[in-house]
């Protein structure tokens, strides 16, 4: 198959998972002398600072016997991940690429940190069989994983955030040896998910009783998966808004805010925010649209409003949805100011993102104010801190369903080593 036809296609299925448009881009160019060139990486997984370097090796379309099939895997996995390494090498000069809305960004050199390689075969001859074959690739100084077009695209729908994809990955790691093929993702996917993100002893499982096991577990929460998905899908209709633009955004905007809004063409600061709010792990997204479904719930025609904020430990911005009954468009974003000053107080942050929402029709989308700067701690919006937003601040963790507990560290409430998710 034609290179770029099978980078399009793999493309088009990573297109269809709306929490990955933000953070895989393509079209990955470097500028040599007056030449612009192809970057050895078909794609990059980018998160913050961080990135996951991915080359694709598709079939030339001709069948070919098992014997022949192997050996062609054997080879294309050593060219794939040598393109990888240098790939990973080549992230210490400029580049640029386009992530899946479109957007072209430039890249400074040295700008991004890769954390793995991933070479990813495109067989599709055997797109579902387990096949068998040995593992050839040249030494690296980070791991690249090796893993079939079908198996990554599957993880990537069953992991649910880009968050969550660089963690399986920096933890799949540690089990590299134990591949010997592809096709056959299912079972470690399986055991991290049965065993709490976790792969020890996953060498010595019986693969049989694991698929059985899973199967279970998939049959038995089926509608929390489900309502998992439509949970989070609050916040990536939110994300969709932050790439748009209302047509007539001047005609609603407060005037002493209209200064501010940014131009269809430079929307900067709502893409970071967009990039920050997508990237957050599906148990995030999942508890921020379960708060918000309890909260619209018993708004919807009352005159009142609701608000909940969201911070992730030890992070600097927090995410501030506040929702309002019988208000108009204008008067929703004055008193959201109001609402995201006070939780930056509230949170001790200098940066903040307010999403305002309209209970009694949902539909008409979202309005966002971005804010910089710790807003000065006037009497009044440190009252309304304390009473929207409680005198304590409680650290709550959600499991994959978004459903929170409170979280206190085993080692004590100052020790500051992970965030849990």
């Amino acid at each position: 198959m034609d290179r770029g036809l099978k980078v399009e296609r793999f493309i088009g299925d990573f297109s269809s998972q709306f929490f990955m448009k933000d953070f895989v881009y393509i079209d990955v160019k470097f500028r040599s002398g007056s030449q612009v060139k192809s970057h050895n990486a078909d794609l990059l997984f980018v998160l913050g600072d961080e990135c996951i370097v991915v080359s694709i090796k598709g079939t030339d379309g001709e069948p070919k016997s098992q014997e022949r099939l192997k050996l062609w895997l054997k080879k294309k996995c050593w060219d794939g991940s040598q393109a990888t390494k240098v790939g990973i090498q080549r992230l210490n000069i400029p580049i640029s690429a386009e992530n899946l809305w479109g957007e072209r960004r430039d890249f400074p050199a040295g700008s991004l940190k890769a954390r793995c390689g991933i070479c990813v075969l495109e067989c599709s001859q055997e797109p579902l069989k387990e096949i068998d074959f040995e593992i050839t690739q040249p030494a690296s100084l980070l791991p690249i994983h090796v893993v079939s077009a079908n198996d990554l695209l599957n993880t990537t729908r069953w992991l649910g955030s880009i968050w969550d994809v660089f963690q399986y990955f920096d933890k799949r790691a540690v089990i590299r040896s134990s591949f010997t093929g592809i096709n056959g993702e299912r079972f470690p996917l399986a055991h991290y998910i049965l065993k709490a993100h976790d792969f020890t002893n996953f060498a010595g499982v019986d693969k049989a009783e694991l698929g059985a096991r899973f199967q279970l577990h998939m049959l038995d929460n089926l509608e929390r998966y489900a309502d998992r998905d439509r949970l989070a899908h609050y916040v990536n209709s939110i994300v969709h808004e932050l790439h748009t633009r209302h047509l007539e955004m001047e005609s609603f905007v407060p005037p002493e805010f209209a200064k501010e809004i940014e131009p269809s063409d430079g929307r900067k600061a709502y893409l970071k925010m967009a990039a920050m709010l997508n990237g957050l792990p599906s148990s995030n997204k999942a508890n921020i649209g379960r708060r918000l479904d309890e909260i619209l719930a018993g708004l919807k025609g009352t005159g009142q409003c609701g608000c909940h904020a969201h911070k992730r430990l030890y992070e600097d911005t927090v995410f501030v949805f506040c929702c309002f009954s019988k208000m108009s468009r204008t008067e929703r974003i004055r008193n959201m100011d109001t609402l995201v000053k006070a939780a930056m107080l509230r949170y001790s942050v200098n940066e903040a993102l307010g999403i305002a929402i309209d209970a009694d029709n949902q539909e008409s989308g979202y309005d966002l104010r971005w804010v910089r700067g710790k807003p000065t701690p006037a009497p009044d919006l440190l009252r309304i801190a304390e009473d929207i937003f409680g005198p304590t601040i409680e650290t709550s963790i959600a499991n994959p369903f978004g459903e929170a507990r409170p979280f206190t560290h085993p080692r004590g409430a100052d020790f500051r080593e992970k965030e849990p998710v």
